[in-house]
């Protein structure tokens, strides 16, 4: 899947092909659409999209069917949204949206149509990008911010577990590796791989012209786990792997 921020297209390709399979053009009147995701629920897939506007009308989250058609919207009270995901609890049956928007982190019940959680810390800056993390029977949410910050939270009760001051420049993009590292895409144009338990740097990786703003770990035919970055802009999409 695809995105284009200006015309607020959503475009799904073939991987196999690499041929455009369906394109859903305007999906948002107002505002910029910075992310999409796929949901599954029933054995159904559905695409969700985020909405950013910096005139203050942003729209509802939108579940949409693969014809491009509109089965549900989530009322996220005009936020300026940057990213969005979902996240399938398997304990509680329940599948749950996920945004980053510019002043909270938001989780939302999505078999109940509403809010469920929102994780704010005393700063104003944007929340580019979340992963979940199933870790020691606690299941956090791990957030980057502008404010050079990665936060790290229990999902289900909103309380904040750690804060890991990375850099004093924006973060963007982040995955988990190993389940004990993360790696975080940053405004220096790095990517920086974290150790989570204490938070300690143990890697730069340099390549990126541009802002680091997306990061997925991915699996290569040849050469297994590896990960895959995007720069800003026009800058490369990378693809990092530990073999030679």
């Amino acid at each position: 899947m695809s995105i284009s921020f200006k015309d607020n297209n959503i475009k799904l390709w073939d991987a196999n092909k690499w041929n455009c399979i369906l394109n859903i053009s305007q999906v948002n009147q107002n505002g910029f659409l910075d992310s999409a995701c796929f949901l599954e629920d029933n054995n159904q897939y559905f695409i969700v999209t985020s909405n950013c506007n910096w005139s203050g009308n942003s729209e509802p989250i939108k579940i949409m069917d693969f014809n491009g058609n509109k089965v549900k919207e989530i009322s996220n009270s005009n936020d300026k949204t940057y990213f969005i995901d979902t996240y399938y609890d398997k304990v509680t049956s329940t599948n749950y949206i996920i945004t980053g928007n510019e002043n909270y982190v938001k989780s939302y019940d999505y078999n109940e149509n509403k809010l469920y959680y929102k994780y704010y810390d005393n700063d104003n800056r944007g929340h580019f990008s979340i992963v979940i993390n199933d870790s020691e029977n606690i299941l956090e949410l791990i957030e980057s911010c502008f404010d050079g910050n990665i936060r790290i939270w229990n999902f289900h009760y909103g309380i904040l577990l750690n804060k890991i001051k990375i850099i004093n420049y924006a973060l963007f993009g982040i995955c988990l590796w190993k389940t004990n590292y993360l790696l975080v895409g940053c405004e220096d144009k790095t990517i920086k791989l974290i150790e989570l338990k204490n938070g300690l740097l143990i890697q730069n990786l340099a390549g990126h012209k541009k802002w680091v703003i997306s990061i997925k770990k991915i699996n290569h035919p040849k050469l297994g786990e590896c990960i895959i970055s995007k720069g800003y802009d026009n800058d490369q999409i990378k693809i990092w792997s530990n073999k030679n």
